[in-house]
């Protein structure tokens, strides 16, 4: 777990610590010294990881004269854009040639549906167009050597000779950048009850 703050590294943040540690005290818990650390968000600092995410104090450009926007940003962390190629080439390995391509398909669309349902809501515009392009490669490659062809053909039937990717899903389009006025808790949920 990361505990942090938005403190300038001259600062000392020790007051906030024992404050926190003696909060979490009161309900029974405690911070594993192992694990949680204090970062100092600046922008272009480190940031850190917590629950997926790297999480970093980033400005916006902004257009020309408009003014620029400092604010926390969140993606999904390296080691979650492994884990989701990892998981990729794991359902297009060769060891899977003889399984229809279909179900192959359909076994990635489910992985990359429920990557892209935890990883929306932030700034992963820019992964998942990694991530999407990653599947399509693998997919190509998978059909390739299942037909004993060239990695290129298989890019071709994939990326331009079939209308829909084959049923591959894209990631383009499906983030959900967060905006301090956007009430997305106040949207219904699947009961049709609101949000609090």
């Amino acid at each position: 777990m990361t505990w942090w703050c938005a403190a300038s590294p001259g600062s000392r943040p020790r007051p906030r610590w024992a404050r926190l540690t003696s909060l979490l005290a009161g309900l029974g818990l405690g911070p594993k010294a192992a694990k949680t650390r204090i970062v100092h968000l600046t922008v272009e600092g480190e940031g850190f990881n917590f629950l997926g995410f790297h999480h970093r104090l980033v400005r916006a450009r902004g257009r020309s004269g408009a003014r620029r926007v400092t604010f926390l940003a969140r993606w999904p962390s390296r080691q979650a854009a492994q884990h989701a190629r990892d998981r990729i080439r794991e359902l297009t390995d060769r060891s899977r040639l003889l399984a229809p391509v279909d179900q192959v398909v359909r076994e990635v669309n489910g992985f990359l549906r429920g990557l892209a349902g935890y990883f929306r809501y932030g700034n992963s515009a820019r992964q998942f167009d990694k991530i999407s392009t990653f599947a399509v490669a693998r997919l190509a490659l998978f059909l390739a050597k299942r037909h004993k062809r060239s990695r290129a053909w298989g890019w071709r039937l994939v990326a331009y000779q079939a209308p829909d990717r084959l049923g591959l899903i894209s990631l383009t389009g499906t983030v959900a950048a967060p905006r301090p006025i956007w009430g997305w808790r106040a949207r219904p949920n699947t009961a049709g009850e609101r949000r609090r």
